[in-house]
């Protein structure tokens, strides 16, 4: 296998690595502040999705129309929101 494309293959298997992480709890997006980002869906099964998560990065709204951009979790792992606590993936750090 080239080297390239085991590099490629294993970058791979890390960003699923770092999605299978996650518990959907909506802290990143805001789902335990007064103003959440309105991509942010709560399913039936009481789990938060992004209605947008493919296109998710970049500048997003509020439910009250406040812009802000929407960043990787991993550019904001070592910075505190309302819920971090209860995010997997600043559980592992």
């Amino acid at each position: 296998m080239p080297e390239g494309l085991a590099y490629e293959t294993y970058l791979k298997r890390r960003a699923e690595d770092h999605e299978a992480a996650c518990i959907r709890c909506g802290a990143c997006c805001g789902a335990f502040e007064a103003d959440p980002c309105s991509r942010l869906a709560k399913g039936a099964d009481g789990k938060y999705l992004c209605t947008t998560y493919e296109n998710r990065l970049g500048l997003q709204k509020t439910v009250f129309g406040q812009e802000f951009r929407c960043v990787p979790v991993r550019k904001i792992l070592f910075e505190p929101w309302n819920g971090s606590w209860q995010c997997a993936y600043k559980k592992q750090l």
